[in-house]
């Protein structure tokens, strides 16, 4: 009976903060209030202030969960026994879904970058960022190492994807390239097959990359 009421509880408080993570990213910290929230959800104002306290430790839980999701996934992934084309391959898919998927968070994220309101947001995305970095950084230097990866400049490269996929996936830059139209489903793959071939020599590209 316990563990019912626990899983009810979790199952409440993530539905909270979804809702009020698509709140924050369309009207901002300051122009979202916590009864437009229990609004949304058609809940009692007082049932936010009893799980988080304030808007503004809602606020932070909202970071802090994502950010911690960010350091599970890699944890997972350094458990994995795979080679370091595998790896980088499957964790920009990964990487790719999350950020594709919580675009109200990277909403949320960019705006809190911009702003600096919260120092200890900013030192947790930090962390988050540096953790992501050094992942990549292992993989493309293992992969040089061995011989799967060409010889390039390792920092600049892990620098780009840390960047540049995120740009891609929140904002508009892929509208431009189907003017308008709906994004091909092909596409995260299309973007995961381009910033492979930077790295793979063509031998191994033309063994389509299998046993690696």
């Amino acid at each position: 009976m316990t563990e019912h009421k626990d899983y009810s509880l979790q199952n409440r408080r993530q539905t909270l903060l979804r809702a009020a993570e698509d709140l924050f990213a369309k009207h901002g910290f300051d122009g979202t209030s916590i009864r437009m929230i229990s609004k949304e959800l058609g809940i009692n104002s007082a049932m936010i202030s009893y799980y988080f306290g304030s808007k503004e430790a809602l606020y932070l839980q909202i970071f802090r969960n994502r950010l911690t999701e960010i350091a599970n996934e890699i944890s997972q992934f350094n458990q994995l026994d795979l080679g370091p084309v595998q790896k980088l391959e499957a964790y920009l898919a990964v990487y790719i879904k999350r950020i594709s998927s919580n675009k109200s968070f990277h909403r949320l994220l960019y705006n809190q970058l911009a702003t600096g309101q919260y120092p200890a947001i900013i030192s947790m995305v930090s962390e988050a960022r540096a953790q992501i970095y050094s992942f990549l950084l292992k993989i493309i230097k293992d992969g040089i190492q061995s011989g799967h990866f060409n010889v390039i400049d390792a920092e600049i490269f892990a620098l780009n994807i840390l960047s540049f996929i995120p740009s891609v996936f929140t904002a508009n830059l892929i509208s431009l390239i189907h003017l308008g139209e709906p994004m091909r489903d092909d596409f995260a793959q299309r973007m995961i097959d381009h910033i492979m071939l930077m790295v793979i020599p063509s031998g191994v590209q033309s063994k389509k990359l299998c046993n690696v």
